[in-house]
């Protein structure tokens, strides 16, 4: 086979595997069907696979993602968090993931693990889609989970110097403030909301030149964005600050956050409607009145190696 063959072979398998993601997302909408059930993120991403496969455009921006809202627990929907990479289900596996406010970030990632364990044992047809067999499993097996992930995590909870006491268990609350040269690419942008709300961090992210991060939660899952992030392709990507502090439980944690509403997309650009908010230059002066506003304005120093004596200079 020579070059052109193969990667029109190549090209007929993404735009298959394509079409069988966007047909087993029309069937389980069918399937769970009950108001809050199955949710999709951006539904623009199922307009562009449209458009990719019929050949109206040849770029991809983004993923299928979308997560389920069951109730597996007494009075407590969990999430399932579905993202498809483009290759699925031929050639890679999709990621899932339980997420709860009630389950420890610990006991969820073992989850994951089990997860991952019965697509690889399980699941012997790859080439047909497959979350719904994987959805199903998790909702007939979800205590039985539960249970075996719960053993296995408890012994990790005694430490020297630690209470036994099952509920009181220290926790590390952590501060992290990222910079880049610069951020543009939409990828990278849907992949930083997309991890920071999955792991329930709070903090914004600033796209554009440069490019400015800041998450906050706990230790395990701050540590764990960093880890995913900085993977991406970047010309200079770094940790400039990070803030930690020991609390007993997560009301202590809740109150240490400067971010409480969630984690988003933040500009700080005087511009026009129809400016690109990309190439824009951040504005100095509105950064730095967020900073204040959200009881940041330490960070200034950090950052940009300025104090209040010299920000005023700065546009």
């Amino acid at each position: 086979m020579d070059e052109s063959n193969a990667e029109e072979a190549q090209l007929a398998l993404l735009k298959t595997g394509l079409q069988k993601q966007i047909d087993e997302f029309q069937m389980l909408l069918a399937i769970y069907c009950n108001p809050g059930e199955l949710h999709v993120d951006d539904y623009s991403c199922i307009d562009n696979l449209n458009s990719y496969i019929n050949g109206e455009t040849t770029r991809l921006t983004s993923k299928l993602d979308y997560h389920f809202e069951l109730p597996l627990l007494p009075n407590q929907k969990v999430q399932i968090l579905v993202e498809l990479p483009h290759l699925y289900p031929a050639l890679e596996i999709p990621r899932i993931v339980i997420r709860s406010a009630v389950i420890p970030r610990d006991q969820e990632r073992l989850l994951t693990n089990k997860i991952n364990q019965y697509i690889e044992d399980e699941v012997v047809e790859r080439d047909e889609p497959y979350v719904y067999q994987v959805v199903g499993w998790i909702q007939d097996n979800f205590t039985e989970l539960m249970q075996t992930t719960g053993e296995k995590r408890q012994p990790s909870h005694t430490t020297p110097g630690k209470s036994s006491v099952p509920g009181i268990n220290s926790i590390v609350f952590e501060r992290l403030w990222i910079y880049s040269h610069h951020l543009k690419s939409k990828n990278k942008r849907q992949t930083i909301l997309k991890t920071a709300r999955d792991l329930m961090l709070t903090g914004f992210s600033r796209p554009g030149k440069p490019a400015i991060i800041c998450v906050e939660g706990q230790h395990q899952d701050t540590q764990e964005f960093w880890r995913t992030i900085k993977h991406l392709k970047w010309q200079k990507i770094q940790i400039k600050f990070n803030e930690t502090e020991t609390v007993n439980n997560e009301n202590e944690m809740a109150a240490l956050r400067h971010f409480g509403s969630g984690f988003r997309e933040e500009l700080f650009c005087e511009m026009d409607e129809d400016s690109d908010t990309e190439d824009q230059p951040m504005s100095m002066s509105l950064f730095m009145k967020f900073l204040e506003k959200h009881n940041c304005g330490y960070i200034k120093k950090e950052l940009f190696g300025f104090s209040n004596s010299t920000e005023n200079a700065i546009t």
